[in-house]
Formats: structure tokens, C-alpha cells, sequence
């Protein structure tokens, strides 16, 4: 299994005889072979602290106090949390409730809805297959989607900075019919059929919009002639050990599953139910590559580690990733690149991702300074996870 380093380390090169370099992925309808993932040096992050900062009994215990602190004063039903430390090292905390009927208590095991957090890997993706030249940041949509309305004017760029002009499917008027029926399953096609007039014309301003990730997603599948759950697990998931991370919506989900509560706090309501998909079906289907899978704390917290410690692109599509020039014009609330966001946290601003479904609030970050990542995901939709991961880094001891 390859795991690329640390946030913040300089991981060497590490090929492996079971990922031996495969040929080029190209444009075809017709399933191609996916090069493999080989650690690249790290070209940007500044190098962490000089003094060790490293996972000890004393340090767990003040993480698993935090987390549980964090629980009860934002009365969270249940969470997750994962951290990695600049050598690599993982510890893992959860506490409270997956699912509140049945008192099925949160483990390590617990997979709940990322939301948002989604975009990292349909963006990491198109930007690996951009890298091998099996797409390019300046292709049409119509190259891929040939009937998709003003698809000769949007670009892949467009779609993975968010400055395409989509309108959200999350706007009120478009989801009302996602929304009607939560035991349905909606195709791709369906659900960008709701999409309505653009916010502005495509290249000419900035709005997140899951529309644009929903429309890159089947990009990518025509791209490389197969199911996006695939892609993503031939190019990401398989070859870092990642599996406990699943594409609901296109395949089996094996493991436990938290369900996701709507509040009020004092009077959780439970939107999960027995819906096949989390936080429900017609939700987690309708968003699919935008926002639809589920994850593990510590497949997430890895998976960020792995991302941001340069273990999985090439330094010029790290480049790309983390260009925030597009958005950061029209004052966002954070300042977003290519599937990436510079978030605020405790006084530093950290490289990660936030992701939101109803019930479940998440998000994951990389503090470049010290080398640390940290994700937490948990099943209430009333808390501000940048501010909870800013009290569980800084019980971080050393960490700066």
C-alpha cells in the first residue's frame, strides 16, 4: 500500500511493484489504463516546525479530552476525528452517537456523509488525468457532453474553479424537487435538467456551485469510457489503501453508517431513516461527484495528508490546485482554487476542504506549518467544524 507523507513533508519518491507505470490515459468511450500514483517531492508547504511534533500517550489523551468537550458543547450527536502527524502517524477519536434510535455508538469504523469534501477527489482526479493529457483545463464541456447547454463556452477550468456560472442545485427553486421524494434516485442528466439561467456568463465572475462538479464528474466518466467510482478508485482510493471510502450513489458501501440529524440541538430530527443513502437517497444522488460520498475520519485525514504533502500531483498541477487567483476577485468566503479552499482557523489559514449535506457537517485540514492534518466529521448540521478543528489543533502539543 502507498501512502504518501505527511502536510508539510517532502515525501521521496517510492515506486511500488504493484503500481508499475501504466500507459497514458487518452480520450476515449473505450476503458483505458489509469497511471499509477508515485510520490512527487514537495514543492510549495513550507517545511514543518523543527521540533518534533509527534503522537505520545499525553497528547492522545488531550485529544480525546477535546473531542469530547467539542461534543458536548455544540450537543453534536456523534463524531469522528482523525489526525496525522508530520511522520506519518495516525490517531483516531470518536465519541457519541452514530445513530441516536438504536444507541449505535460512533467507531472508527463509522462512515458518514463528507458532503463537499467529495470535490477534492473528482478534482484531484481530473487534474491527474490532466497532467497525463487525457484531458485539458481548456477543453469545452462540449467535447465531452456534446448536448449540454452552452457546453462550447464552459471549460473543465470553469467547472473546477467554480467560475462556469452554474446555478447551484442547491438553490431553493432547484432542489424543491430533489427534495420532494428523499427515497429517490436521481441520474446525473435528471438532476442537471433542474439547473436554471446561469448566474453570469461562464468565465466572467465566481459562485460555488455543486452544479459544476456534477457536470465534471460525467465529463470525466465519457473522458475515461468508465463509472466514475472507477476512476476514482483505480486512481486514488486503491492505490492508497483508502477503503473506507465509498461513491454512494454507483457502488456498495461496506461498514457502518451514521445517520444525519437536522436540528434544533435540544430536539435532533433524524433525516436518514432507512434510506439506502446518507443523509438520504434522493440527496446523496442528485449531488453524486459535488458531494455524495462517504468516509472514515482517518481515510479522510490521510487522504488530505497524502493530497496536500505533494504525494499526488505533479508540481504543476499543484500549482493549479492551489491557484485561489480566480475566486479570490470576488471576495468569497474562502478563497477557493481547484477543488481546494484556503480556510481560516485558529489565526492561520490552512489548506483543506469543508462538506455539508443535511444532518452532517465536515471538513479537513492541512496546517502547513507544522505538518499536521486534521479531520473531523460528525452528524449535525448546526456546528462549525473550522472552529472545533481549531481547538483540537491546539491541543496539538508544539504545534503552532
Amino acid at each position: 500500500m502507498l501512502f504518501a507523507g505527511a502536510c508539510g513533508s517532502s515525501p521521496a519518491p517510492t515506486p511500488s511493484p504493484s503500481l508499475a507505470p501504466a500507459p497514458t490515459l487518452s480520450p476515449s468511450p473505450t476503458p483505458q489504463p489509469i497511471p499509477s500514483i508515485v510520490p512527487v517531492p514537495t514543492w510549495q508547504l513550507p517545511a514543518p516546525v523543527v521540533a518534533p511534533i509527534a503522537l505520545d500517550e499525553v497528547t492522545a489523551a488531550a485529544l480525546q479530552a477535546t473531542i469530547e468537550r467539542v461534543r458536548g458543547r455544540g450537543a453534536i450527536p456523534g463524531l469522528s476525528v482523525a489526525v496525522v502527524f508530520p511522520d506519518g502517524t495516525v490517531w483516531t477519536g470518536q465519541s457519541g452517537t452514530a445513530v441516536l434510535s438504536s444507541g449505535q455508538e460512533v467507531t472508527a469504523d463509522t462512515l458518514f456523509s463528507i458532503g463537499s469534501i467529495t470535490k477534492t477527489f473528482t478534482g484531484a482526479t481530473a487534474l491527474r488525468l490532466e497532467q497525463s493529457g487525457a484531458i485539458g483545463f481548456d477543453d469545452p464541456v462540449s467535447k465531452y457532453l456534446p448536448d449540454y447547454p452552452n457546453g462550447s463556452k464552459i471549460t473543465i477550468r470553469m467547472l473546477l474553479n467554480h467560475t462556469s456560472g452554474l446555478r447551484d442545485i442547491f438553490e431553493a427553486a432547484v432542489f424543491k424537487p430533489i427534495d420532494a421524494d428523499h427515497s429517490a434516485r436521481w441520474t446525473p442528466e435528471e438532476t442537471l435538467a433542474l439547473v436554471g439561467k446561469p448566474y453570469f456568463a461562464p468565465g466572467r465572475g465566481y459562485h460555488y456551485s455543486s452544479t459544476n462538479y456534477i457536470v465534471l464528474g460525467r465529463a470525466l466518466e465519457v473522458a475515461a469510457g468508465r463509472p466514475l467510482a472507477e476512476l476514482v478508485h483505480a486512481e486514488l482510493l486503491d492505490p492508497l489503501g483508502l477503503d473506507g471510502t465509498f461513491l454512494q450513489w454507483q457502488e456498495d458501501v461496506s461498514g457502518p453508517k451514521a445517520h444525519g440529524y437536522a436540528g434544533p440541538a435540544s430536539a435532533p430530527r433524524d433525516l436518514s431513516g432507512s434510506y439506502e443513502l446518507i443523509p438520504y437517497t434522493s440527496e446523496a444522488s442528485a449531488v453524486g461527484a459535488g458531494g455524495g460520498m462517504v468516509a472514515t475520519a482517518s481515510d479522510v485525514a490521510r487522504w488530505a495528508a497524502a493530497l496536500y504533502g505533494g504525494g499526488i500531483l505533479d508540481p504543476a498541477s499543484m500549482t493549479s490546485m492551489t491557484d485561489v487567483s480566480a475566486s479570490k476577485p470576488y471576495k468569497p468566503s474562502f478563497n477557493y482554487g481547484m477543488s481546494f479552499q484556503q480556510l481560516p482557523i485558529a489565526g492561520r489559514i490552512a489548506w483543506g476542504h469543508r462538506g455539508h449535506l443535511d444532518g452532517f457537517w465536515s471538513a479537513v485540514a492541512c496546517f502547513p506549518e507544522s505538518g499536521i492534518t486534521i479531520a473531523m466529521l460528525t452528524n449535525a448540521d448546526w456546528i462549525n467544524p473550522l472552529i472545533s478543528i481549531g481547538s483540537i489543533y491546539s491541543a496539538v502539543p508544539g504545534a503552532t
